[in-house]
């Protein structure tokens, strides 16, 4: 009878750490079939050219981005320009569609949503972060055998990450909406269409569903890695 309580004692000890190794082989995969860890570390610009998809209208747009968290989207609207960057301090954007060509600080909840995205992986070197990983099981996404990840960051933002067990590739991750009239809502944003780009597997199609209806689509037609890109391109426009 001792003997078993010390067993079980033993195998309740150990399924954290199980699981820590798990989730972290999980994590190790992805970078490693993706690039490998090292490259994805020394990745420092990257520059898109994509065509995107709203309202069932389609859009040619550029994004260019620099480490640590420098992010410019421009987006071709019927020969207008819509801008929205930071650069890494001052969040802008110009919007003509509101009337105005002129640079703009960025409204506080939408800033929010654009210093989400990271040029880094929030999964590399996530302890240092701040943020916690736990495999959440397995769930099928499209058909897709997937491992749920759950990411959560050190401000205490919830992601789900889905890795499909065969290539580790992300397929999805589900977010919420925490800011605004939307906020709490659930957006899933798929990934598909991997191809490899100067050493590195990446998607290039992307589409953001909110319950199940489809806010955005963009198809990536070229990306250019570690390329020469100024500060000043996120630099927020000084006026004439």
């Amino acid at each position: 009878m001792l003997k078993n309580l010390f067993f079980l004692l033993a195998v309740v000890v150990a399924i954290p750490t199980l699981q820590a190794q798990s989730v972290d082989e999980i994590l190790d995969q992805y970078f490693e079939n993706t690039g490998g860890k090292e490259n994805w570390l020394q990745l420092n610009t990257q520059s898109v050219r994509a065509k995107m998809e709203m309202q069932g209208m389609e859009f040619p747009a550029t994004m260019v981005s620099k480490r640590p968290n420098k992010t410019k989207l421009t987006i071709d609207i019927q020969g207008m320009q819509m801008v929205m960057a930071t650069d890494g301090e001052t969040n802008w954007m110009v919007n003509p569609m509101m009337g105005s060509t002129e640079a703009q600080v960025m409204p506080e909840a939408q800033a929010k949503d654009f210093e989400r995205q990271k040029f880094e992986s929030e999964f590399l070197n996530y302890q240092e972060k701040g943020h916690k990983v736990a495999l959440e099981g397995k769930e099928t996404v499209d058909g897709v055998e997937c491992f749920k990840v759950k990411l959560e960051k050190k401000d205490g933002e919830v992601e789900f990450h889905y890795f499909d067990t065969e290539n580790y590739v992300v397929i999805m991750y589900e977010a919420f909406v925490t800011d605004g009239p939307m906020k709490g809502q659930e957006v899933k944003t798929y990934f598909s269409d991997y191809q490899e780009v100067d050493g590195f597997m990446l998607p290039h199609y992307i589409e953001s569903k909110m319950g199940g209806m489809t806010l955005q689509k963009m198809t990536f037609e070229q990306y250019e890695l570690n390329n020469d890109i100024a500060d000043t391109e996120f630099a927020f426009p000084k006026k004439n």
